[in-house]
């Protein structure tokens, strides 16, 4: 919320002491750091933000411009077991590593899978006859281009990310420092003057839209900073919750996988450790060395705020049996906090509902960043006028102008060049 307007504006009041261009002495650190924070980073916060934005309702997005995706909703149980047998008999010398449930009853269930040369692609079904409806390379989707540009702008993901994440924080002082700023804040959530030129009007809506974005920035700001203290953690050797050990089978000898007990199978015995188990994620066995991956189903459950798949059973592959299982319910609340993560900076945990008012807010801070930039700019350029300190974005718009193009042009070539789009 870059206020331009704080000396000038009878709802905040900073100090009676002024500076040279009209604002309090005592408030004015504050102002001049939302202000550097919002202006000078605005291109890589927009972009960040924007493809944040969009990417809210990527699934929704990729179903619409996917056929493949869309399949008519049945009221009968999936086909698990028909959707592994129809890839085998459709990709022969293929493997299907698992099969992501669909996050809407209209929506087609999918694989991934590795063919016999060794590329990764997306396979569909229709969960509620087994049929495949297609294939396409694995980069070919508006949800995975939109999550990895989101994500780390499509760089090297470690460096990406770290850079992404670190954006948190920026968030995070940019609200902080607008409440010092905008004293009184909670008296502006109905004020918008529409009659009083453009100066006020775009003042009094980068005020409106803060404060009634404040939950959503503060959500947005902190998890982005775990995210990015938890990948520090994580690449210097340190877990904050210890995952769930991977269980893992001795290979009998001269097996073949039709000595697997079927899907539908492994489902009914893992709803048999979490009997209200809603399975969103099936892992195919398949041999890792001497040893053999068992089933792994997991899903949603009776917890509420937990990532898709905090819910997750292992079943011996031979004998149906319950291996090992973790109940979402059952963790410590660490676990449950950092469970939590996921969905409430992806907005999906209510589903289409939280999506579109994620989606709602989001904008509203796209339209925050366009009109605390164009303050800034007019104010620098009153300054400018009358021979006062001015300060204009410099080098930090070639930066992040460089930054962004760097991102997309690596990302795009190894998308192009590695993805086998086309394929």
């Amino acid at each position: 919320m870059n206020s331009q307007s704080v000396a000038e504006s009878p709802t905040i009041r900073l100090d009676s002491e002024k500076s040279s261009d009209g604002r309090s002495k005592r408030g004015l650190p504050w102002f001049k750091w939302h202000a550097w924070l919002g202006y000078k980073l605005s291109i890589l916060m927009f972009v960040i933000c924007l493809t944040g934005t969009i990417a809210t309702v990527s699934d929704e997005l990729d179903w619409l411009v996917n056929p493949m995706l869309r399949v008519e909703a049945v009221d009968t149980p999936y086909q698990w077991q028909a959707m592994y047998q129809n890839f085998q008999e459709r990709y022969p010398g293929s493997s299907l590593t698992y099969i992501d449930a669909p996050r809407y009853a209209n929506y087609a269930a999918v694989g991934l899978m590795t063919t016999a040369e060794g590329v990764t692609r997306r396979v569909f079904f229709n969960q509620y006859t087994g049929e495949v409806t297609g294939d396409l390379p694995w980069a070919a989707s508006v949800q995975r281009f939109l999550r990895d540009l989101h994500r780390f702008l499509l760089f090297p993901i470690s460096l990406g990310a770290y850079m992404v994440s670190f954006f948190g924080f920026i968030l995070l002082a940019s609200v902080v420092t607008a409440l010092f700023v905008y004293k009184k804040w909670w008296r502006g959530f109905f004020k918008l003057r529409l009659d009083k030129g453009k100066r006020i009007l775009y003042g009094d809506l980068h005020r409106l839209l803060g404060v009634w974005s404040l939950w959503f920035l503060f959500i947005i700001a902190l998890t982005s900073v775990w995210y990015f203290v938890e990948r520090a953690a994580r690449d210097s050797g340190y877990w904050f919750v210890e995952p769930v050990n991977a269980v893992r089978l001795a290979a009998p000898e001269n097996y073949s996988s039709s000595d697997f007990i079927t899907l539908d199978e492994a489902v009914a015995a893992a709803k048999t450790a979490i009997p209200e188990l809603r399975v969103r994620y099936l892992n195919v066995p398949r041999q890792l060395g001497d040893r053999i991956s068992p089933y792994l189903i997991a899903g949603q459950a009776t917890a509420i705020l937990v990532r898709a798949n905090a819910n997750q059973v292992w079943v011996d592959p031979f004998t149906g049996d319950v291996l090992q299982y973790h109940r979402a319910d059952d963790s410590p609340i660490g676990r449950r906090i950092i469970e939590s993560m996921d969905p409430l900076h992806f907005g999906n945990f209510a589903g289409l509902t939280s999506k579109l008012v994620y989606l709602f807010f989001g904008l509203a801070t796209l339209a925050m960043s366009v009109t605390g930039g164009w303050m800034w700019l007019r104010r620098n350029h009153s300054l400018q006028q009358r021979g006062l300190n001015f300060s204009f974005m410099g080098w930090w718009k070639h930066t992040s102008l460089f930054i962004v193009m760097i991102g997309l042009s690596w990302g795009l070539y190894k998308i192009f060049t590695f993805g086998n789009l086309f394929a």
